[in-house]
């Protein structure tokens, strides 16, 4: 809206100037009839040279005259129009021939500039004043419309949490169910049955961890609670409950950067969720290591998630934070098939209600980067 008030301005005030520029060349055309240098409209000067004689108008300024252009039409030169400074205003001359008199018209410019002046400011005014009704209707009407769909987004997310939470229970109990029959008197039972028992075992807490996974991301509470989180310390917590996993699949598993803690304000859970979403996921696709590396950079703290891996695909990359989406191989792990692609899309929900940002930086390996902006300083107390 306030580019096209200010073309309309613009054309408005090009057409103005258009305007005034044609009216002046017909106020100079209608005077150069006249013959006397003292009947001409205000703001107009007459000159008349006749013989080497110069009548000028009373009033008239000083070194008006152009006797340039007199001479070349004296010579045999038709009209000549002539836009000219004097004394610090602009003035548009034109000189013509009468028989044996040249006639000079000579017209104040200052008078179309100070139209055009406030010609432009009421203009701007008004589309100052324009521009602030559009700007209040459309965030009126924007709010109006986006309303519907915030009410349903709302209402989608509160559905999926409670329907997460409403499923956590039985699939609790059925996983403890599972767990308790495969553990009671397993020589007696089939081999078929043993293994069955241990695929309902691993299916339900799959299927849990997605519940988790959907109320991290279903959850309409915005904010966090705002406790004191230690990002080393808790990093160095969750590399400790994966190294086994690492082990097993012959990872290194280290963290590297600041020795010093990197607090932000937050929810430890959350964090926790969000370390080992980004371990496991570079876990699935690293060679040989998997480095988290924590930084501060003045009042950010700057968490790396570096794999030795392929990296992301271009198709997987641009997506990657979006639910349900996954670039994990068929063939890379049986485990890989369990996971519902909710893991970086879980990251990127955190990052954002602790106020951060998430990224790819590159392609060339697997790194994810968070910026988490670090809590107040608060002063040390001794006992």
């Amino acid at each position: 809206m306030a580019a096209l008030l200010i073309t309309v301005l613009g054309l408005v005030l090009v057409l103005f100037k258009i305007s005034t520029d044609a009216v002046t060349e017909r106020d100079l055309l209608d005077a150069s009839r006249l013959t006397t240098a003292q009947i001409a409209p205000s703001g107009v000067f007459v000159t008349v040279l006749q013989g080497g004689t110069i009548t000028t108008p009373d009033g008239q300024p000083a070194g008006l005259v152009d006797l340039e252009a007199a001479a070349r039409v004296s010579g045999g030169t038709a009209a000549v129009l002539r836009e000219r400074t004097v004394g610090g205003r602009d003035y548009t001359t034109r000189t013509t021939r009468r028989g044996d008199r040249v006639i000079q018209v000579t017209a104040e410019e200052h008078r179309n500039e100070e139209n055009l002046r406030r010609l432009a400011s009421v203009l701007l005014l008004a589309a100052a004043a324009a521009a602030g009704i559009a700007a209040l209707a459309s965030y009126v009407m924007a709010r109006r419309a986006i309303r519907p769909m915030a009410a349903a987004l709302a209402t989608q997310r509160r559905f999926v949490a409670d329907a997460s939470h409403e499923l956590r229970t039985p699939l609790t109990l059925l996983s403890t169910r599972a767990q308790l029959l495969s553990h009671r008197r397993r020589d007696d039972l089939p081999a078929d049955v043993s293994a069955a028992l241990d695929e309902m075992t691993r299916d339900s807490r799959t299927v849990n961890a997605i519940l988790g996974d959907l109320l991290v991301v279903a959850d309409p509470r915005g904010e966090l609670p705002g406790d004191d989180v230690d990002l080393v310390a808790t990093a160095d917590a969750v590399i400790a409950s994966l190294r086994q996993q690492a082990d097993a699949r012959g990872i290194t598993l280290a963290r590297s950067g600041t020795a010093e803690r990197a607090v932000i304000p937050g929810a430890e859970a959350a964090i926790v969720r969000l370390y080992t979403a980004l371990i496991s996921n570079a876990l699935d696709f690293a060679a040989t290591a998997v480095t988290v590396r924590i930084e501060v950079e003045g009042r950010t703290a700057v968490v790396s998630v570096l794999d030795d891996g392929p990296g992301f695909s271009p198709e997987i990359a641009p997506h990657a934070f979006e639910p349900f989406v996954s670039g994990r191989p068929p063939a890379a792990d049986p485990a890989s098939a369990d996971h519902s692609g909710l893991g970086l899309a879980i990251v990127a929900e955190i990052t954002r209600r602790h106020r951060g940002r998430v990224r790819i930086p590159h392609r060339d390996h697997g790194a994810v980067v968070l910026r988490l902006p670090l809590g107040p300083q608060r002063p040390s107390t001794t006992a």
